[in-house]
C-alpha cells in the first residue's frame, strides 16, 4: 500500500479526540509549549516547559488546594528531561494532565506559551486543527491502475479497492461480452480508440463506480477524482451514491505517489471546509433573532450544559486568551466548549462574525 505521513512529528487531531479530552474531570491542566522542528533550539524547547509547570502548580495550589500537584503534573514533568522526545516535535507541543493521565499531541499551532488550570480542559487552541481539516477521499483511476485513498490535512493512506476492477482487464466486460478479450489484450490502434476499446472503458469506469457507489453510500466524505480527461466524465455519469467534488486532479495520476497526490488533493478538500464556515455562517444568520441563535455568552452556557447547543462557533478573537479579558470569561468558554462536545454537539471556528464577537451559538430546539 502507498501510504504518506506528510509529517511523522505532527499528531493527527481529530473529533474524536476532542470528545475524549471533553470528558476529563477537573482538575485539568492544559498547556501548550512553542516547539522547534529540530535543532539546537529542542534543548531551549524542553527548558521552557519547567516555569509553565511552576505556574501550573501555583494555580493549582490557589484553585485546587487539596489536590497532589506533584503527582497530577509527575508525566509532564517527566517529559522535561526527555531529550528524544524534544527533538521529534513540529511547532507546538499541547498537554493535557488530569487524574486520569496525560495526553500529548504535536501541533502546527502558532502562538506563545499558554497554561490554564480549571474543572475543564481548554480545548481552544486545538479547535482549529479540527475546523480546518476536512477528511476525504480520493480515487485515483486509469485503465491500468485503479487506487482508491483516505486523508486529511495531514496524511493519505491507501485503501484496498474491494470490488472494484484493478484496471481494464479485470472488468466485467469480459465476462459479459468475451468475445472483446483478445481484442482488448492486442496492441491499440495508432490513431484514437475503435468501438470495442470504447466499450471497455466504458465498463470499466461504470464497474469502478458502481462498486464505491455500494461501499461509500453512508459514507459523508467528498470525493476528489484523479484522472484524465476522457475517464473523468465516465466516472461522474456513474457515480450517484457519492459526494464527487467538481474540481479534479488532471492527469495520469499512475505517476503520482500518495504524498504527490495530497499535495494536489488537499487544497480541493480544504476548499470545501471554507464553504462549510460560508454556509454556517449564512445558518447563524438566519436563525439570529428567531431564539434559535445568540451571541449572548451567558445562555450559550446555561443551553451548552443543559444540551440544546446544536453547533458553537468560535472566532480566532475566542482562541487568545488576551482577548477575552478576565479568566473567569475563560473558563466559562471552556465549559461550554465542553458541555457542547460531551452533548453530541459541533464546535467550529470561523474567521469572524460581522459583529465583533466572540462566540455563537445554533440551538436543536
Amino acid at each position: 500500500m502507498n501510504n504518506a505521513l506528510i509529517d511523522p512529528n505532527i499528531d493527527a487531531v481529530r473529533h474524536d479526540d476532542l470528545r475524549a479530552l471533553a470528558e476529563l474531570e477537573g482538575p485539568v491542566v492544559s498547556l501548550l509549549v512553542p516547539t522547534h522542528r529540530g535543532g539546537p533550539e529542542t534543548v531551549n524547547d524542553s527548558r521552557q516547559l519547567k516555569p509553565l509547570l511552576g505556574d501550573a502548580r501555583a494555580r493549582l495550589a490557589e484553585s485546587f488546594p487539596d489536590v497532589d500537584a506533584d503527582a497530577l503534573l509527575a508525566e509532564v514533568a517527566a517529559l522535561a528531561d526527555d531529550e528524544p522526545f524534544w527533538q521529534r516535535q513540529a511547532d507546538a507541543l499541547a498537554i493535557f494532565a488530569s487524574p486520569s493521565g496525560t495526553r500529548t499531541f504535536r501541533t502546527t499551532l502558532d502562538g506563545q506559551a499558554q497554561v490554564s488550570v480549571g474543572e475543564h480542559a481548554n480545548l481552544r487552541p486545538l479547535l482549529p486543527l479540527v475546523a480546518e481539516d476536512m477528511p476525504f477521499l480520493v480515487l485515483a483511476v486509469s485503465q491500468d491502475k485503479v487506487r482508491l485513498f483516505e486523508g486529511d490535512r495531514n496524511f493519505l493512506s491507501e485503501l484496498d479497492i474491494g470490488d472494484a476492477p484493478a484496471s481494464t482487464d479485470d472488468s466485467d466486460y469480459y465476462t459479459r461480452e468475451p468475445q472483446f478479450q483478445h481484442q482488448a489484450g492486442d496492441s491499440a490502434p495508432a490513431h484514437g480508440h475503435d468501438t470495442g476499446e470504447d466499450a471497455v472503458r466504458d465498463s470499466f469506469l461504470r464497474d469502478v463506480a458502481k462498486a464505491l457507489n455500494t461501499r461509500f453510500t453512508n459514507d459523508d466524505r467528498p470525493l476528489i477524482l484523479a484522472a484524465v480527461d476522457e475517464h473523468r466524465g465516465g466516472v461522474k455519469d456513474y457515480l450517484s451514491n457519492v459526494q464527487l467534488l467538481d474540481d479534479t486532479v488532471s492527469g495520469n495520476p499512475d505517476r503520482l505517489s500518495a504524498a504527490e497526490l495530497h499535495e494536489k488533493a488537499w487544497p480541493l478538500a480544504f476548499a470545501e471546509v471554507e464553504k462549510r464556515h460560508h454556509d454556517l455562517l449564512e445558518r447563524f444568520g438566519e436563525n439570529l433573532g428567531t431564539g434559535k441563535a445568540t451571541h449572548d455568552a451567558t445562555k450559550i452556557g446555561q443551553e451548552a450544559e443543559h444540551g440544546r447547543v446544536d453547533t458553537l462557533v468560535l472566532t480566532t478573537l475566542a482562541l487568545r486568551e488576551n482577548t477575552l479579558g478576565d479568566a473567569s470569561k475563560a473558563a466559562d468558554l471552556d465549559a461550554a466548549v465542553v458541555h457542547t462536545l460531551r452533548n453530541s454537539g459541533t464546535v467550529d471556528v470561523v474567521p469572524t462574525f460581522n459583529e465583533e464577537r466572540a462566540a455563537g451559538a445554533i440551538f436543536r430546539f
